[in-house]
């Protein structure tokens, strides 16, 4: 799970790196000239405006997904407008190849590199996701079946209450706590950031399947252990 976390602030890091880079590329040019040029002008303060205030916001802690994609969308807009110029032209105003240098192609290598990161990013959050039900599965009370969608409900209901994201996991244990694994059981509710933030317990003295949502919000929302 460290290894998980690492690797998760790494990829949050060096994504909000390259697209401050980015940013600052296009802010470099605006000041050069382009600020002159007729919409292009503006449209280059706004992408290094909005790629240093995402860049600020990622580097603040582990982002929404919603967040998340609107970093794709500043770094996929800057392609675009890219391979815009050097075609079709964007506003009647045209490029070509890799000028202007450096910038052009450091800006270039910058926007594909957030991108890249973002779906590295994305693929360790889903590939946790993938591994934490099988750890997150309740053991069934002796003689009885745990439906799959009430544990799924309930997991849906610790992220509501807490306001999770995608990228903190939460895990169900059922334990029993006498020496043949038998009644009484306890239900433990743990929450795992991915980004390195601490974990946090709860336990309820009683079977999950007897856990209602009021026992959740009782418990969650007490001070955590």
């Amino acid at each position: 799970m460290n290894h998980r976390r690492l690797l998760a602030t790494a990829l949050r890091w060096a994504t909000a790196g390259t697209l401050a880079a980015g940013g600052y590329l296009h802010a470099q040019l605006y000041v050069d000239g382009y600020r002159y040029v007729h919409v292009i002008g503006p449209l280059f303060l706004l992408q290094a405006s909005a790629s240093f205030a995402l860049a600020a916001l990622l580097a603040a802690g582990t982002p929404p997904l919603l967040l998340r994609a609107a970093v794709a969308g500043v770094a996929l807009g800057a392609l675009g407008g890219f391979a815009a110029s050097r075609t079709v032209g964007v506003f009647g105003f045209t490029e070509h190849g890799l000028q202007p240098a450096p910038q052009a192609g450091l800006s270039l290598l910058a926007e594909t590199g957030t991108l890249l990161l973002l779906a590295a990013w994305q693929l360790a959050a889903t590939t946790a996701g993938r591994q934490e039900a099988p750890s997150g599965l309740l053991e069934p009370r002796p003689g009885s079946a745990w439906p799959s969608p009430r544990l799924r409900e309930l997991r849906e209901t610790v992220r509501a209450l807490l306001g999770l994201d995608d990228d903190t996991a939460v895990v169900i244990r059922q334990l029993g706590r006498d020496t043949h694994g038998r009644p009484p059981l306890e239900t433990v509710v743990e929450v795992l950031p991915m980004d390195g933030g601490p974990t946090h317990r709860w336990r309820l003295d009683r079977p999950a399947d007897q856990i209602t949502e009021h026992d959740l919000r009782t418990t969650l929302l007490r001070r955590r252990q």
